[in-house]
């Protein structure tokens, strides 16, 4: 029993004998954002699963001009001052958010204006 407690000890000092500092922690990162410029979307009535790492509900969105198999989902909260409502279409103007640090989307956008609702 005094050998397993002299062991567990020696590893102890030896494990705190090779640190020579007291670890940082990662800096707090901020991300640079900027607007791209603004889409027309059109975003469909209803909801549809967003593929993610938590379940939540997805807005259907394709750009105005473009085919529906073009459609993507944006998360039912990520447009920014747009607050819609199930089983009415929109088409509004909106600027995705970019990290200016990555280049790349956040995957949030913000509402410039409602177009028309249906």
């Amino acid at each position: 029993m005094k050998k397993i407690a002299l062991i567990t000890l020696s590893s102890a000092v030896l494990l705190t004998a090779c640190q020579k500092s007291v670890p940082k922690p990662e800096p707090l990162y901020v991300p640079n954002i900027a607007l791209a410029p603004s889409q027309v979307l059109e975003i469909a009535p209803t909801r549809s699963i967003c593929q993610s790492s938590q379940p939540m509900q997805c807005l259907t969105v394709k750009v105005q001009g473009t085919s529906d198999q073009n459609a993507f989902g944006i998360g039912y909260n990520s447009i920014k001052g747009f607050e819609p409502k199930t089983g009415v279409s929109y088409k509004i103007r909106a600027a995705q958010e970019i990290d200016q640090n990555t280049g790349q989307p956040t995957g949030f956008w913000q509402l410039s204006e409602v177009l028309s609702q249906y």
